[in-house]
């Protein structure tokens, strides 16, 4: 492993394109080593590679795309191990297609409220990463989420209260970070009371300083307190802060002036993918990229839709750096950091190269126990719901309504309960249609999406079981959806993750189910 020394001598060492190449991590496509992104890391000397939906299959899959990967930077690139990030939001599993433990969202996690539950998913979560070939998860979300009308954090944050927010957000980094993961906590300032999606267009946090301290930067300060390697900024203007509307991910007065000095954080700050609505809709790329970097940036996360966006944001900083637009030191202090965090997490040569002749992936049940556990305390019930699917029940005609993404949920049900019809949806959309067309015997009906619900679609399903009185919900989805829900009994799991499937045919079934 590189020391201290070694650090300062390496960084000596190193061109200004090297140097330069270590600040990015650039989108790998496809679910094989490209020569596109083959190019980015020999040629461009890319320090990290970010592993989108589409680079996510099996952990067999990734395992030999990130070992391809890691050969290519040690033996073509710049001779250092690439940070390798996903958003492993809900476990190494919510990506992939099978193989890996894909645990409840934030939100139930929050719900379960089990601090030691948290950590599990934290630890578990590093150790099929990491065996996945996987360093750097840009997780957790810790904004807190108490706007219902957020469109784009919802299930993903812990809960609408600070201190349920921080405790569990430390709990699930210390998971990660004591386990070799480094871990992510977003999106700095805050992106929990907005009501825009910053994928789409700029959110504004407009409060003043008082309520920003006290409320949206807590959980930061707690993560922080608890060794966070990691912090990434978004793209939401702060008035109070930063008057001319830039995203934070882009202004000095933010990311080194809030979070570096006033919150004294010293680890490495990524920014939110440079390739969002909140940052292109104003900027251009290659200038988003030189900006963050004023701003304080160490990482720059970003997606070239071409190889010539990849290159040109790249070249975009060297000639900062040229033109003296870019102080040569502010690019070394960032680099500098980046590779003393590799020497912390391990990733010297040496480990690396041992690590690519590890052993292949292995998925431990115990894992999907703790899983389940943390599924089963994050349940919840409203307006009455209970255990409907008992042998008590059998006499009647029930009627299952499955949206086709909860079909573990309808597996589960089916192989205890005798129902006399079943209807598959392609969407909650179609729920209320589905009702019409019913019998009159009682409907249990199981519905997901991973945002807000359509408010008159909701309300259509209201009216239709308050005239029926026998209609039953799952819900799978968000607690806000259920505003529109009234009187409607509801068992609320908030996701769909598939231990999330499982605990709610136990609850209606009235009985725990065997692995």
């Amino acid at each position: 492993m590189f020391t201290h020394t070694n650090e300062s001598e390496r960084l000596k060492h190193m061109s200004l394109e090297e140097k330069v190449g270590q600040l990015f991590t650039l989108t790998n496509r496809g679910t094989e080593l490209t020569e596109r992104t083959r190019r980015l890391v020999a040629e461009r000397k890319v320090g990290g590679i970010f592993l989108d939906m589409d680079s996510l299959v099996t952990p067999e899959q990734v395992r030999r795309l990130t070992a391809g990967l890691q050969c290519t930077a040690l033996e073509e690139g710049a001779g250092l191990p690439l940070f390798i990030s996903a958003d492993f939001v809900a476990g190494a599993g919510c990506k992939l297609q099978g193989g890996a433990v894909h645990f409840p969202k934030n939100k139930a996690i929050g719900a379960a409220g089990d601090e030691s539950l948290a950590y599990e998913s934290g630890r578990i979560t590093a150790k099929e990463s990491l065996a996945m070939g996987v360093n750097f998860n840009y997780s957790p979300v810790v904004d807190i989420n108490n706007n219902p009308d957020n469109p784009v954090i919802g299930t993903h944050s812990f809960g609408e209260e600070r201190g349920l927010v921080a405790r569990l957000g430390r709990a699930v980094i210390q998971g990660y970070q004591e386990h070799g993961l480094i871990a992510t906590a977003k999106h700095f300032p805050g992106h929990g009371d907005t009501n825009v999606d910053s994928h789409l267009a700029l959110p504004v946090l407009d409060f003043d300083t008082a309520r920003l301290e006290s409320f949206e930067l807590y959980p930061f300060r707690e993560a922080i307190d608890a060794g966070v390697e990691a912090i990434m900024v978004g793209h939401i203007a702060v008035p109070a802060w930063d008057d001319s509307l830039r995203p934070a991910s882009l202004s000095k007065e933010i990311t080194t002036g809030w979070l570096r000095e006033r919150l004294g954080f010293k680890g490495l700050i990524v920014t939110d993918g440079l390739s969002m609505k909140g940052v292109t809709a104003a900027y251009a790329l290659p200038e988003a990229c030189v900006l963050a970097l004023e701003a304080g940036a160490d990482i720059l996360l970003a997606t070239g839709e071409t190889p010539e966006e990849e290159d040109a944001m790249v070249e975009a900083v060297v000639q900062a750096v040229r033109s003296g637009r870019l102080p040569l030191e502010r690019i070394e202090a960032s680099v500098a950091r980046i590779l003393k965090t590799k020497e912390r997490f391990g990733l010297s040569r040496r480990s690396t190269e041992a690590g690519l002749a590890g052993a292949d992936f292995a998925n431990d049940p115990a894992y999907e126990v703790i899983s389940l556990k943390l599924a089963r305390k994050a349940a919840a019930t409203l307006n009455g719901m209970r255990p409907v699917l008992t042998e008590r029940e059998e006499g009647l005609s029930w009627t299952l309504l499955w949206d086709r993404q909860t079909e573990v949920f309808r597996d589960l049900v089916k192989e205890s309960f005798p129902f006399a019809g079943e209807r598959c949806l392609d969407s909650y959309k179609d729920a209320a249609d589905a009702l019409q067309a019913c019998g009159q015997g009682p409907v249990l009906l199981s519905l997901t999406h991973n945002k807000l619900m359509d408010s008159e679609v909701l309300e259509a399903i209201r009216r239709l079981s308050a005239e029926r009185k026998n209609v039953y919900l799952v819900h799978f989805g968000s607690g806000y959806d259920l505003r529109h829900l009234t009187d409607v009994p509801v068992l609320l799991m908030y996701d769909r993750a598939p231990s999330l499937q499982k605990a709610a045919a136990e609850y209606v079934l009235d009985k725990e189910l065997q692995p």
